[in-house]
């Protein structure tokens, strides 16, 4: 049944936007008129339009958790998925929500509906729940989802708690020594010229000159650095040569290596208990670990897993991977319960990234507080020194 969008003026005057489903516009126009919706616009949503909404990380963490508590609650899936609809009518994302009722009305399975949004719904969601929807078991495939999903978001606010106070000081630093170089130097200089100033003096004195000689071309050559890297990020070959150097930095590395090893183990043990096939979770966790160089593993894995051949073998041959993951793996071949042992092998990581986020984020504050006070400090001395040479030949 199509789709219309209508806008709308509410009793308190008060323009509204909202979706309806009706077999045609006219029909559409009768269905607002009996609700009493005195409409000002309406048109037909087309597929594309309906394709360019999406859920961000809360809303779909959301969606999954209220739609697992109503199919725990005994309702149909049809009425929970109008409970929602209803829900969020106000909202940007409604017409999402209209669509899948829209579609599940007229006869469509739910993971059918789900992969019309594939920018919300990745591979692994659209996996569990085909796989419940032939075994009967959605409910534990959407609490599963739940756990998974909200872990994620730990997992990236974690990481993003642990870099943003760093980065708002250095970049206060940067604006603390371009306050320096471009305003406070510049309106010093005079005091200089002429007299014989010491080497930092002269060199801070130079570079202040070059600055503000060049600023133009430095804003040129900024914006199109982002710019440049903005554009490479999108592509392949980039992130996974990037993800290379950082493996190879001491610290920085195992917390990569632990931040993506948590998501793939997390990802294998829900598609495992979901029932999905070894070789088809590996292909689909895959898609959640964010890690070029794990990434290519896996895919090698994959392949040679269906010759015959042994995860803990072939994890065995990659540097990055940390001893305990191949005895782990080990274990869980031998006693052939991978599905624990997936989730094992992610709380442990989960726990030894936390401490070492925190350790990184204690390490990080000090170190750019430091770097900021040497400049600073560097700076302020080259100023002194001359000044404290003027004074000097002022009281002589």
């Amino acid at each position: 049944m199509p789709l219309f969008q209508y806008k709308a003026i509410g009793e308190d005057g008060r323009e509204s936007k909202g979706v309806v489903d009706a077999d045609s516009l006219l029909m559409a126009k009768e269905k607002l008129r009996k609700q009493r919706i005195l409409v000002t616009a309406i048109h037909s949503l087309s597929s594309l339009q309906k394709n360019q909404v999406s859920l961000n990380d809360s809303q779909l963490l959301s969606f999954t958790r209220e739609l697992s508590q109503l199919l725990k609650a005994g309702l149909p899936l049809y009425e929970s998925l109008l409970t929602i609809e209803e829900k969020q009518k106000k909202s940007k994302s409604h017409v999402l929500f209209a669509d899948l009722c829209d579609l599940l009305k007229n006869g469509s399975s739910l993971s059918s509906a789900l992969s019309k949004y594939p920018e919300t719904f990745h591979e692994i969601y659209l996996s569990m729940v085909k796989s419940a929807e032939q075994t009967g078991s959605l409910y534990d495939a959407f609490s599963q989802l739940t756990l998974l999903i909200a872990k994620q978001q730990k997992l990236k606010k974690q990481l993003f708690s642990s870099l943003a106070y760093p980065a708002f000081l250095g970049g206060f630093c940067l604006l603390v020594i371009g306050a320096l170089f471009f305003f406070v130097i510049p309106s010093m200089k005079e005091l200089f010229e002429g007299r014989t100033v010491h080497p930092l003096t002269h060199l801070v004195i130079s570079i202040s000159d070059f600055l503000n000689a060049n600023v133009f071309f430095i804003a040129i050559f900024l914006l199109c650095f982002i710019a440049g890297l903005v554009f490479l990020s999108k592509k392949p070959f980039f992130r996974k040569t990037v993800s290379d150097l950082l493996l190879k930095l001491p610290y920085i590395k195992k917390i990569i290596a632990q931040s993506a090893l948590v998501r793939f183990f997390r990802a294998m043990n829900m598609l495992l208990n979901g029932g999905v096939p070894f070789v088809e979770a590996l292909r689909f966790a895959k898609k959640a670990v964010n890690n070029g160089a794990l990434a290519e593993l896996i895919s090698h894995t994959e392949l040679k897993v269906i010759e015959g051949k042994k995860m803990s073998h072939l994890f065995a041959e990659a540097s990055f991977v940390p001893p305990l993951v191949i005895r782990m793996l080990t274990i869980g071949e031998e006693t052939g319960n991978m599905n624990l042992m997936m989730l094992n092998m992610a709380e442990i990581y989960e726990e030894e990234l936390d401490k070492d986020l925190q350790q990184l984020t204690t390490f990080l504050q000090p170190a750019v507080l430091l770097f900021l006070g040497a400049v600073v400090g560097l700076v302020v001395l080259s100023i002194l020194l001359p000044l404290t040479d003027v004074s000097s030949f002022v009281s002589s």
